[in-house]
């Protein structure tokens, strides 16, 4: 009897840790971000806090948005692009991610290489806005912006956490 007690209440902690996510070792998971499982959340996602009008695969020179071979590359994990625009004729590109560390590492590799990307981030997608209104709307929104290779100084006051790469940094600092 004591046996049955003891497995029932070992039980209940168990299923009680899986349901409230206690345990979870994944940086970023308590920094309360944002969501989307497709390309499809991500641009409604975006649609609430800001604009994100004509969204397409591809389009015409020069309103392509930035990522274009980065996307293909298995080294980005990126599993969807798009882009649309941001109603003040300024891109945005979506990003659906399937692996964020791996996204990161890519960022971080490509800021070495005098790539830098201002890439906001949720859990599972990414946003590059062109314009700085969007930016700022969507930083309101939760997105933090990636960013690598320790050049961008954020001030006191801003949140600043590790990213899953090491030389990356989630903050919601954005400069003006």
């Amino acid at each position: 009897m004591r046996l049955t007690k003891t497995l029932t209440a070992v039980t209940a902690a168990v299923a009680l840790a899986a349901l409230t996510g206690c345990g979870s070792d994944a940086k970023g998971d308590d920094l309360g971000l944002p969501s989307a499982g497709d390309i499809a959340a991500v641009e409604k996602f975006v649609n609430q806090y800001a604009q994100c009008a004509h969204p397409r695969k591809a389009a015409a020179e020069g309103t392509e948005g930035i990522l274009t071979d980065e996307a293909k590359d298995p080294e980005w994990s990126i599993k969807d692009r798009e882009v649309c625009d941001d109603g003040a004729h300024e891109v945005v590109t979506l990003l659906s991610i399937s692996d964020m560390a791996k996204f990161q590492a890519a960022n971080l590799k490509a800021s070495q290489n005098g790539k830098n990307y201002k890439a906001l981030v949720g859990k599972d997608f990414a946003v590059v806005p062109a314009g700085d209104e969007t930016v700022k709307k969507l930083v309101d929104a939760k997105l933090l912006l990636l960013t690598c290779g320790g050049k961008y100084e954020i001030p006191g006051g801003f949140k600043k956490h590790a990213g899953m790469a090491e030389g990356c940094v989630l903050t919601d600092y954005v400069r003006s």
